[in-house]
């Protein structure tokens, strides 16, 4: 996070008085002091920082989270090694991690995917997985935790 905050300050021709204030501006004081002991790695940032420096460079935390560009090797999330891209997918909420059961169980990737894209339409969930979108309001239900509970299956002969 430290390199991508330094990078990104003077991608915009900023000093790190500048960002400070900027920081500020965006809810959590900051000195000039505190933007050198952030970029150096000597101060910890919490959610809070995270959140104001994002806002501050106009960027998500995601990007401030990951590397900005592939390296070439794997990269280590949640104590993981993975892709690049796949760690970005998954911070966007576009993919799970890697061996969790939400690769594995359609339902479970679904409820996976409503809870971290609530956002989502039933049109936009189709891109992700194709025509099993359910048309049924019983089945689009993310408040009660039942999303699609049984989206693939086969109507049966009583139904």
């Amino acid at each position: 996070m430290a390199a991508n905050i330094a990078r990104l300050r003077k991608q915009r021709g900023w000093d790190q008085k500048e960002l400070a204030a900027r920081v500020t501006e965006a809810g959590r004081a900051m000195s000039a002091s505190v933007i050198s002991k952030t970029e150096k790695r000597e101060r910890r940032v919490d959610v809070d920082d995270l959140v104001a420096f994002a806002a501050a460079l106009n960027v998500t935390p995601a990007a401030l989270l990951l590397p900005h560009r592939d390296q070439g090797g794997p990269i280590e999330v949640a104590g993981q090694p993975m892709p690049w891209g796949r760690a970005w997918r998954w911070m966007h909420g576009e993919a799970p991690l890697p061996g969790s059961e939400a690769e594995d169980d359609f339902g479970v990737f679904m409820t996976w995917l409503t809870t971290n894209r609530p956002y989502l339409t039933r049109e936009e969930v189709a891109r992700f997985i194709g025509p099993a979108v359910p048309t049924s309001d019983a089945d689009w239900d993310v408040d009660t935790g039942r999303v699609w509970k049984d989206a693939t299956r086969e109507e049966d002969d009583d139904g």
